[in-house]
């Protein structure tokens, strides 16, 4: 018996018809003591790239990638690993230093760009098959700037791949028990606390060191397609408290990944 009342339109069912949850990468899940997850990241790729992000990327042995920040620096040395020919372009010299030395004693090659994310003009028109950003859109101010000239680096064709901390795991305070928001979602830019440390100043184009950016989720949808890329996907990845969290985050979305193509 329907309990529809006459006249009134049924509701729909609610159809899921792609997983609405992954589990994040073991890393995320890692002792946080463990300072030397890099030394296994090369022959473990999935250490790093979570399973979102691994079925997005498909085959990258061969394909010109850019990587957009270090960030902890697994993802260029996990790409470079399984054959991608990997560019890692960051503000920070001091970041592209220790990358050389972790990407020299596990035994990839790579190249690296100090760059700001904001313009990347030292990058020729059309340069890359693959980018991959990683927890990148907190260094920069502009962010549909910043993926206009993303767009413009990638070949027609070619894809990119958005890894963010997910956005509703920016704004709580910093203090354990249940969450209590210090800031609204919708407030996209903050001061560094003492506490965090700054970007490298001795970097010319590191300009945004006082500032941190929380981008929300349509902020990127919108300036990624604005930018000229059809999304193809979007995950939201894990839901479990981490270990370097201060509040209790269970429940909510660990990482949002986004992958977008380059039309022909």
């Amino acid at each position: 018996m329907s309990n529809t009342s006459a006249g009134a339109d049924p509701k729909p069912d609610i159809t899921i018809t792609g997983p609405d949850w992954l589990p994040v990468a073991p890393t995320w899940q890692r002792d946080p003591d463990d300072r030397e997850v890099w030394r296994r990241v090369a022959v473990m790729p999935s250490l790093a790239l979570n399973r979102a992000e691994l079925s997005f990327l498909g085959q990258v042995a061969g394909k010109a990638t850019a990587v957009l920040t270090v960030a902890d620096g697994l993802a260029p040395l996990a790409l470079a690993a399984l054959g991608a020919r990997v560019t890692v372009i960051d503000p920070t010299h001091g970041a592209l230093d220790v990358l050389v030395v972790h990407a020299q004693l596990v035994g990839v090659d790579m190249q690296y760009l100090a760059a700001e994310l904001n313009d990347l003009c030292t990058v020729q028109t059309g340069t890359f098959q693959l980018v991959y950003a990683g927890q990148a859109s907190g260094l920069v101010s502009d962010l549909a700037q910043y993926y206009r000239c993303v767009h413009r680096i990638v070949v027609p064709g070619g894809r990119l791949l958005v890894n963010e901390y997910h956005p509703l795991r920016r704004i709580w305070k910093l203090e354990p028990g249940s969450p209590r928001a210090a800031r609204s979602y919708f407030e996209r830019r903050r001061p560094r606390t003492d506490e965090e440390p700054e970007e490298d100043i001795s970097n010319p184009g590191a300009t945004f060191e006082r500032y941190k950016f929380n981008w929300t989720v349509s902020d990127h949808f919108r300036a990624i397609t604005a930018a000229g890329f059809q999304v193809i996907g979007i995950e939201e990845v894990g839901d479990t408290r981490q270990q370097w969290e201060v509040p209790n985050l269970t429940g909510l979305p660990e990482q949002l990944v986004i992958a977008a193509d380059k039309p022909d």
